[in-house]
């Protein structure tokens, strides 16, 4: 995969295997938390399956583990026992990758068509152009906020998920959920009342 490829927004983990499989008595429960969190970071990462950089580097144990919030020990008696069954291919490079990954995650990419059918029908905004808005999502956010403090929000997600790489079904609904956050921690009222000190009329 090359520079810019699409984050999964989810993974999918197989009901039956999970509860009753032998992943059931191979790991303990710490070391079968570690397995699901390395198969979403596997999603992340978007290399098929792949956990690595942007370039198909393997990334320090380290640095792994310190994402996960795991011990550095946790992280390789997982890698090990999956190693072990199977799992996890045990390449040279250091690279972890998932075992038949294509065919373990094949519903993310039946269902991407339809996914990119949505995208279709909105426009994109911000100075990073990733916010999506289809044309009534963008007029009921100018007639809640006002269009001032719509395009400050605007603003302020696409530099979030530019530099955090947020992920989000519906930007629409984010932004709604920021907003009520931001009520409730007293940061929305504060900006509402800079704004109206500039002598702007904000839509409530």
């Amino acid at each position: 995969m090359s520079r810019g490829a699409t984050r999964r927004s989810w993974v999918k983990l197989w009901v039956t295997g999970w509860l009753h499989g032998s992943i059931r008595w191979q790991l303990d429960a710490a070391e079968r938390a570690t397995w699901a969190d390395l198969i979403c970071m596997a999603g992340e990462c978007s290399q098929n399956g792949q956990i690595c950089d942007n370039d198909g580097r393997s990334l320090p144990i380290e640095y792994i583990a310190n994402t996960l919030n795991i011990p550095i020990e946790l992280l390789g008696s997982t890698i090990a026992k999956c190693k072990a069954e199977g799992r996890i291919k045990d390449r040279e490079d250091g690279i972890i990758a998932i075992s038949n990954w294509n065919a373990y995650q094949s519903e993310y990419e039946r269902q991407k068509k339809y996914r990119q059918k949505d995208d279709d029908n909105k426009t994109k905004y911000g100075e990073l152009k990733n916010v999506l808005l289809t044309d009534d999502e963008k007029q009921k956010l100018i007639d809640k906020f006002g269009e001032v403090v719509f395009k400050e929000k605007i603003e302020e997600m696409s530099l979030a998920i530019g530099s955090k790489g947020y992920q989000y079904k519906s930007h629409y609904l984010a932004i709604l959920q920021w907003d009520k956050r931001g009520q409730k921690d007293g940061t929305h009222k504060q900006h509402t009342k800079s704004i109206k000190a500039t002598g702007i009329r904000i839509i409530s």
